[in-house]
């Protein structure tokens, strides 16, 4: 080690000479004392670190003995611990064997009082009283987790608000209120409006009914309102003031009967579902009902003449009657089967006049319903056709398909049946007629026959 030191120094003076001294020579004997120092110094700094790795060395030993006592008081606090939970454990399960023999009876009376809660929570929510009072099934969420816990007991305070909140929503179901609430739009947009609530039944505003959405827990407008004959009383219970009695419908369903009556199709619905067949019967129905009101008039204005020409001799041919009479009076001097010839063709003239556009209206009464089978047939035709793309697993495709189907036989009797009633009623009216023609022209040749014997045997 010592040899290796003296050759560094001599490397490190014969190396460092050239640099400072690069012309001088150095002796020997500067040479060898050059030497010594550099021994005498790596001798010193050689124990400086010898001294200093023997001081960390104490210092590593000094720690490790302080982590082994710290370690050694660890696991003692771990095992103290361990124990004190053991023993916490057994002093838990005591004391809740301890409170299970306490409450007895009590704990039966807490599951009923969950399931009552359970059952009030589900009332509510469906109650369109919840509208007027928000807020009620959060109490009872938390009374249902109080009593279903074995660590807590529902205090009397919330026994007494469950009978309360029970007692109010019987209360608040036999009166009808107005309030202010949100009301969900079918375009989906929410506004603030006044709404009354009928019981626990109904809830109308501005003329529509609304119905309780569970999910969002808001009124909601029916996209499809019922029909004028419900939305009317709405309206005039919303327009009644004080003691005014006012005629409601009321839905014991809670708004399904009145999505469903929504749903039902109107008239102008199951018209529509006629399709052209349905629209062409309709306009054969009222043509035919226009052309029997028609004569049915015109009958009713020649009737009223025929009899007030009845009670006249003198003949006024603004009637059938009066014309059949001046006929008569023009042709006195004929003999007998002259005069019925001119008579018969008085009468005769008048018919066209009398049973004018009866046909069309039997003809229509016969059309109508063969239309009506027409459109019928086409109709299945399209249900079949229907199921042979898509088979008969849905029902309601079925049931649609062959209720637009007979609709136009429905459209078909419809149009017939009243068709039929007036062509009788019109055709009675003017046989009537022709059948005064035809007794005034017998008693007019009855007197004209006599006559002209009495005349011939004197």
């Amino acid at each position: 080690m010592k040899i290796k030191a003296l050759l560094l120094s001599a490397a490190l003076a014969f190396s460092a000479a050239p640099a400072t001294q690069a012309a001088e020579q150095v002796s020997v004997d500067e040479l060898l004392n050059l030497v010594k120092q550099g021994q005498a110094r790596d001798d010193k700094e050689f124990k400086q670190r010898l001294s200093r790795f023997n001081r960390s060395k104490a210092e590593q030993q000094r720690m490790v003995a302080d982590m082994s006592a710290e370690r050694t008081r660890l696991e003692n606090l771990s095992a103290e611990k361990e124990q004190q939970f053991q023993q916490n454990e057994t002093e838990v399960a005591e004391a809740q064997q301890r409170l299970t023999n306490r409450l007895g009876s009590l704990k039966e009376l807490f599951g009923v009082l969950q399931q009552v809660a359970g059952d009030t929570k589900a009332v509510f929510e469906g109650s369109v009283v919840s509208s007027e009072l928000p807020g009620r099934t959060e109490f009872l969420t938390d009374l249902i987790k109080t009593a279903g816990s074995s660590s807590e007991l529902p205090s009397i305070e919330e026994l007494e608000r469950l009978w309360f909140e029970m007692q109010r929503e019987a209360t608040f179901s036999g009166r009808i209120a107005q309030y202010n609430a949100d009301v969900v739009l079918p375009s989906g947009e929410t506004v603030k409006q006044d709404v009354i609530r009928v019981g626990g039944f109904n809830v109308v505003a501005a003329g529509n009914y609304l119905n309780w959405d569970l999910q969002s827990a808001r009124l909601v407008e029916l996209d499809k309102q019922p029909g004028s004959r419900y939305t009317t009383p709405a309206t005039e219970l919303e327009g009644a003031s004080g003691n005014q009695l006012t005629g409601f419908w009321i839905d014991p369903s809670r708004g399904q009967l009145l999505k469903i009556m929504g749903q039902s199709p109107e008239l102008a619905d199951r018209v529509d579902q006629g399709g052209v067949v349905g629209y062409i019967i309709l306009v054969l129905a009222v043509i035919g009902v226009l052309l029997a009101v028609w004569r049915m008039i015109v009958l009713y204005v020649e009737r009223a003449r025929v009899y007030k020409q009845m009670e006249s001799d003198s003949a006024n041919e603004n009637n059938a009657l009066g014309r059949v009479m001046a006929v008569f009076q023009a042709n006195q001097n004929a003999d007998t089967e002259t005069l019925e010839l001119h008579l018969g063709e008085a009468i005769a003239a008048e018919v066209p006049r009398l049973t004018r556009a009866i046909g069309w209206i039997k003809i229509i009464s016969v059309v109508a319903p063969l239309l009506g089978l027409l459109g019928t047939v086409t109709g299945m035709i399209d249900v079949f056709e229907t199921m042979s793309l898509f088979g008969t697993g849905d029902p309601k495709l079925m049931a649609g398909g062959i209720s637009q189907a007979l609709m136009t036989t429905v459209l078909g009797l419809v149009a017939a049946i009243p068709c039929v009633f007036l062509h009788t009623l019109t055709n009675n009216r003017s046989r009537e007629l022709m059948m005064i023609l035809e007794e005034r022209a017998t008693g007019i040749l009855a007197r004209q026959s006599e006559q002209q014997t009495s005349a011939k045997a004197a």
